[in-house]
């Protein structure tokens, strides 16, 4: 799942993370993006987030399931007020897990469309660090906010290309490469250092 608000900030003259204003990095800090498991109980789904951006949930994500005469699925709330509206796709789908230094991956694609979630499982909660953003402050371990990433993109051969992310100085460049059993991301840091860590692809 992810979620990037339509809303961004200018990112003119700035070459990173790390050159953002507190408010800049505030408005990208409202994404959302996580990656799991989901359970199926009667007509109620549960979606198991083995990373989040966020950290922890404070609620479980559980929602009610029903289908309307077109046959689209269409999901409600039981613990947070949302509707969503889920749509078949026909295309023949792939998905890929892998983990490495304490990340645990995840990539789906249909076709050439893919969305990819990278993050450490034991990620602290991010809200005492939005709070300080909120306030005009850059505190102490901002960083931990922005690490991992999730994004939306393009697959094309072996590399998908990011078009959306999390970090915006990820996108419209590769961002992870499979290479025979190992998925090879290319980790773009806060302050805009980037290295390539090689994830074991499990089953």
């Amino acid at each position: 799942d992810l979620r990037i608000p339509r809303a961004r900030p200018d990112l003119t003259g700035a070459a990173a993370l790390s050159d953002l204003p507190a408010a800049a990095l505030l408005d990208l800090a409202q994404a959302e993006g996580f990656a799991g498991q989901v359970t199926l109980s009667g007509d109620h789904c549960t979606w198991h987030r083995e990373i989040n951006w966020h950290g922890p949930s404070e609620a479980q994500d559980v929602g009610a399931i029903r289908f309307d005469d077109d046959g689209q699925m269409i999901e409600t709330g039981v613990h947070a007020d949302y509707a969503e509206l889920w749509q078949p796709n026909p295309g023949a789908g792939a998905f890929l897990r892998f983990s490495a230094q304490g990340y645990r991956g995840f990539c789906a694609r249909v076709g050439e469309r893919s969305v990819l979630g990278i993050g450490r499982p034991d990620k602290e909660a991010t809200k005492s660090l939005l709070k300080a953003l909120a306030d005009g402050r850059r505190p102490d371990g901002i960083d931990a906010l922005f690490d991992g990433v999730h994004a939306l993109g393009q697959w094309q051969g072996d590399a998908m290309t990011a078009q959306l992310a999390t970090n915006p100085f990820t996108e419209q460049g590769t961002i992870l490469t499979v290479k025979g059993q190992t998925a090879v991301w290319l980790r773009t840091n806060f302050d805009g250092t980037q290295s390539l860590v090689e994830m074991a692809i499990t089953p």
